[in-house]
């Protein structure tokens, strides 16, 4: 049977962007992409990858050279995909599925796996229950639940008009403090700040990116390595700045 191998460099390229996106590790991805142009048996099958861009590379005496390069612009942290991604890649160079089916798989993992109802909830309640782990009470969840809400809003926001992330977190950040020293001096007396400021930044803090970026470099991928690291340095900056102008603004710094 003949392989179609421009078929194969799309299953790979799919694959290294759907873990890509879903915040895997440099090392991993390059793994599975190269799993999956292995079972081409050409002389030549390589997988590159950045935590920006994907390139594969397929070259043989017996065929035509094929090279793709996949932009990635986006990356969220999604460990059932990774997952789904893993299984497929599995299944299809042990001999499971062929590579029109496999291929079809990935692109099944691509589809959402949530509704946006359920993940804003989510997300709302990841702010809520940091807030209480932080030593937070009723009051102070309660606030970190709505500013959850509030992240949702400006998350939608910042797709539709692409503000880019950096713009996105501070613009959050602000928001939700001038939110939480409005509730501190008008609705509730008893009101602790600071607890519920770091619970509600928590789920914009980088911690898979520090740890990632920390495990690339360990295995030798400098330049993916160094590039998350200078992305967490960023993320981080944005939320401070944004939390700076909300005390300042609220009076709370001068």
């Amino acid at each position: 049977m003949i392989m179609d191998y421009k078929k194969l460099v799309d299953t790979a390229i799919l694959a290294g962007e759907i873990m890509l996106k879903s915040n895997a590790e440099t090392y991993r991805v390059e793994d599975v992409m190269n799993r999956i142009l292995g079972i081409s048996c050409l002389e030549t099958s390589e997988a590159m990858v950045l935590t920006t861009g994907l390139f594969v590379t397929l070259d043989d005496p017996s065929i035509t050279p094929i090279t793709e390069v996949k932009r990635i612009r986006n990356r969220d942290t999604n460990l059932n995909n990774i997952d789904k991604v893993n299984s497929v890649t599995r299944k299809l160079t042990h001999g499971y599925l062929t590579l029109d089916e496999a291929f079809n798989e990935l692109k099944k993992t691509e589809e959402a796996q949530y509704k946006p109802f359920i993940k804003g909830l989510g997300t709302s309640f990841f702010a809520l229950f940091f807030t209480l782990l932080f030593g937070g009470g009723i009051f102070e969840a309660l606030v970190a639940w709505i500013n959850g809400g509030i992240l949702v809003t400006t998350s939608k926001l910042e797709r539709r008009i692409n503000l880019g992330f950096f713009i996105h977190n501070v613009l959050y950040s602000l928001i939700a403090v001038l939110v939480i020293l409005i509730f501190s001096r008008f609705v509730f007396s008893d009101f602790n700040v600071n607890v519920t400021i770091t619970g509600t930044i928590m789920p914009l803090v980088p911690g898979t990116a520090i740890t990632n970026a920390f495990r690339d470099t360990l295995r030798g991928d400098y330049l993916t390595g160094g590039a998350r690291i200078l992305e967490s340095i960023v993320i981080a900056l944005s939320i401070a700045v944004g939390v700076a102008l909300g005390l300042v603004i609220g009076g709370v710094i001068r």
